[in-house]
């Protein structure tokens, strides 16, 4: 697979790049990637590259406030996930021209094996 690989959300609005090869896909069933289907790539940060000149990208933050979920406010796609200090997470389903389908994942029981979220 030719690097880099450029990552989207669906509208376009957000732009990247990826300088590394998409491997140890992560699929987890907690509550926030079963409703979004947030498959994790976790990479360092020096391997993501912005190619939007400017974008705010919306932030979900859940159970801590020194990661979350970085989405597109116009579309809605969860593109990235930080809170792994010097790695960022992105999101497989956004590499452009990859079937996810073909990507070797593993699954993670985050539904069971992570503490719950904070109680309202």
């Amino acid at each position: 697979m030719p690097q880099p690989f450029s990552i989207s959300c669906h509208c376009g609005r957000f732009r990247a790049e990826v300088h590394a090869e998409p491997d140890d896909i992560l699929e987890c069933n907690c509550s926030t990637c079963a409703r979004t289907g947030f498959l994790r790539w976790l990479l360092p940060l020096e391997a993501v590259t912005l190619k939007t000149e400017s974008i705010r990208l919306s932030t979900y933050l859940w159970r801590d406030a020194h990661g979350g979920y970085h989405f597109c406010p116009d579309c809605g796609v969860a593109v990235l996930r930080t809170g792994w200090g010097d790695r960022i997470a992105v999101n497989a389903r956004c590499i452009e021209g990859i079937d996810v389908f073909t990507l070797r994942s593993r699954r993670y029981d985050g539904r069971c094996d992570m503490p719950p979220g904070p109680t309202r």
